[in-house]
């Protein structure tokens, strides 16, 4: 699937920082150069908790790469040193992972069309394959992505369950 290594080709032999997990079996990934994203503080409504009003007047700073991956809406295995995590284990095991892919580059990304998933790999052996939710039901939600792509110029792609790549935006680039 040409298409893949084409969104892909930018990152290619950059490197990889900041893997985290965001919500569940979500994750975020940063490549290439890193930037300081600045989020000034938020007058909160009233009927705000008082939790989030006191989050929301901090001004936040996070560290954030040329491009961020999402991946949200599917499957997958990340592999490194004969070790390997996937979507339905423990967030522990999966952060130890993470840190050990951290600092390796990105050397190549495929798709397969025919089982509409992404391979992923990295100059010092880790891989990251992505594939359709095992319970994904495309009557309920066809366009679901698995991952979304997104550059500090502000542009955005998404590649889906069902093996479509959307054009997500090509909003406002990053205030950095």
């Amino acid at each position: 699937m040409e298409s893949i290594s084409k969104i892909f080709s930018p990152l290619i032999g950059k490197i990889v920082f900041s893997i985290k997990q965001t919500h569940g079996s979500c994750f975020l990934i940063e490549f290439g150069d890193p930037y300081l994203r600045i989020r000034e503080p938020i007058e909160p409504r009233p009927e705000t908790s008082e939790k989030s009003k006191i989050s929301l007047r901090r001004r936040r700073v996070f560290v954030t790469g040329t491009w961020s991956l999402l991946v949200l809406g599917c499957d997958w295995t990340l592999t490194n040193e004969q070790r390997s995590v996937s979507q339905g284990d423990d967030v522990d095991d999966m952060e130890n992972l993470f840190r050990n892919v951290e600092g390796q580059y990105l050397v190549s990304a495929r798709g397969v069309e025919a089982t509409k998933s992404c391979t992923l790999k990295f100059d010092m052996g880790a891989s990251l394959n992505l594939r359709p939710r095992h319970d994904w039901n495309p009557s309920v939600d066809p366009d679901e992505n698995q991952w979304q792509l997104h550059s500090k110029d502000g542009a955005s792609v998404g590649y889906t369950n069902n093996g479509l790549v959307a054009v997500e935006s090509t909003g406002e680039p990053d205030k950095t």
